[in-house]
């Protein structure tokens, strides 16, 4: 489809254009700035979008989520994390068929692009008929699958990860796979390696970048955990030590929470070129601790946010998710000039993509991917309007999303979702997560 999105202001981490056009065609942003000029080069054959009182900004990106566990919203609450994982969260999904992990991952989807997330990096159990990615795939939202690996079920684990890089990887230009052993204590050495290793193959096969995502340092007892649970030293420790000396860090290792991390940890992760992906508002709901992200940013770390699951956070809501970091980081170190506001911007926008191994996402720029959401601005909760970063951080909602473009595809058209029956999905998901919460006496 080619596009004309005209009059708006163009926002994205690097500037600030006011009353400008852009232009898309097929899937490539190919034209910004000046509108009389743009309406000579392409002025017939464009779908045109009337964008005054409009921002028009790169797609928010999920770094870090689950977002099938929307079938899990609420469910348990208020517990701390082991207990969470083992006594609740983990007997539920052991209940959960592929085609429940589809239509949780709908609804995550779904949820995300009417919220202004045109990419999310999600981890979850993988099927090679019903995953996340066939949810994506059936409503537009780009995608890194991550299939998860744990080291009960190693031979499983690898076969999964590569017969959805066989399946998925560059699906429909949308859908990337990433890696995903869970977590240091729950993926043996070994399995680290052969995650290391496929990582490594299939990026060169495939022409297309190929991460690996886990969680690393979410908890306090992490270090105590491995080496009790493998038998093996933690030097220092340093879970990212152990992790370099197992040769799986680089720039292409995408390292969710990352909240206790001592100054060993800071200096391997800032030496391989890893990224952090922030979860502020999983990790205080959970009372799992708050990352130093002010230390990373200057060990010269790439950050990045994301909302983790919607069984930890309850929310998909990167707008939320961007204002937390921002003042949680303020209260922190006593300094409201920390964490400002275009620099978080920066974080859920280009440090995201970057982090995931994009080269061309995460700005309104030409030759870029035409992933482009329209936001309005004349509306009560937002003007007066001086300082548009000030405002995307702190003062948009979700409900000021009024165009959400992905791929050169429109998704979601003033406000409302146009790619499914969204009352279809609310009444599928309302009996299914009712069913599976009794199934397991929760309910």
């Amino acid at each position: 489809m080619n596009i004309f999105i005209d009059g708006g202001v163009v926002v994205d981490s690097e500037k600030v254009l006011r009353d400008v056009a852009v232009v898309l065609e097929d899937n490539r942003i190919v034209f910004v700035g000046d509108r009389e000029e743009a309406k000579r080069r392409f002025g017939r054959g464009y779908l045109r979008i009337d964008a005054r009182n409009k921002v028009i900004m790169p797609g928010l990106i999920n770094g870090h989520t689950h977002i099938s566990m929307t079938l899990l919203r609420g469910y348990a609450d208020d517990i701390a994390l082991q207990e969470w994982l083992e006594k609740w969260i983990w007997p539920y999904e052991a209940r959960m068929s592929p085609e429940d992990i589809e239509l949780g991952a709908l609804l995550g989807a779904v949820e995300s692009l009417l919220s202004g997330v045109t990419t999310v990096c999600s981890m979850y159990h993988y099927n090679r008929l019903h995953n996340e990615a066939s949810a994506a795939l059936k409503v537009g939202l780009r995608m890194v699958m991550g299939v998860a690996m744990f080291y009960w079920d190693e031979e499983g684990s690898i076969k999964n990860v590569e017969d959805a890089l066989r399946h998925w990887h560059g699906r429909g230009g949308l859908v990337r796979v990433s890696v995903s052993p869970h977590a240091p204590y729950t993926v043996s050495p070994g399995l680290w390696k052969a995650a290391e290793d496929i990582r490594r193959v299939w990026s060169i096969e495939s022409g297309i970048p190929v991460t690996i995502t886990s969680h690393v340092v979410e908890d306090w007892n992490e270090p105590s955990l491995v080496k009790e649970r493998f038998n093996v030293d933690v030097p220092g420790g340093s879970i990212y030590k152990y992790l370099d000396d197992l040769g799986v860090l680089s720039r292409f290792f995408v390292a969710a929470h990352s909240i206790h991390m001592n100054d060993l940890d800071f200096e391997v992760a800032a030496k391989r070129g890893v990224n952090v992906i922030h979860n502020p508002v999983a990790n205080l709901k959970l009372g799992m601790g708050i990352a130093d992200i002010p230390k990373m940013l200057r060990y010269g770390i790439n950050v990045g946010l994301g909302t983790d699951g919607p069984a930890s956070n309850n929310s998909l809501d990167m707008f939320e998710t961007m204002k937390v970091a921002a003042l949680l980081h303020k209260g922190v170190y006593r300094d409201p000039t920390i964490m400002d506001a275009k620099s978080v911007f920066r974080m859920a926008t280009l440090n995201n993509a970057l982090a995931l191994g994009y080269k061309d996402l995460g700005l309104i720029r030409e030759g870029y991917l035409a992933d482009i959401v329209i936001l309005n601005y004349f509306s009560p909760n937002s003007i007066p309007i001086y300082d548009f970063y000030s405002h995307l951080v702190y003062v948009f909602k979700p409900f000021n999303v009024d165009t959400v473009i992905v791929n050169g595809d429109i998704v979601v058209e003033g406000g409302v979702f146009i790619k499914l029956d969204v009352n279809s999905l609310l009444e599928r998901v309302s009996r299914r997560s009712r069913e599976l919460a009794l199934d397991v006496g929760g309910g």
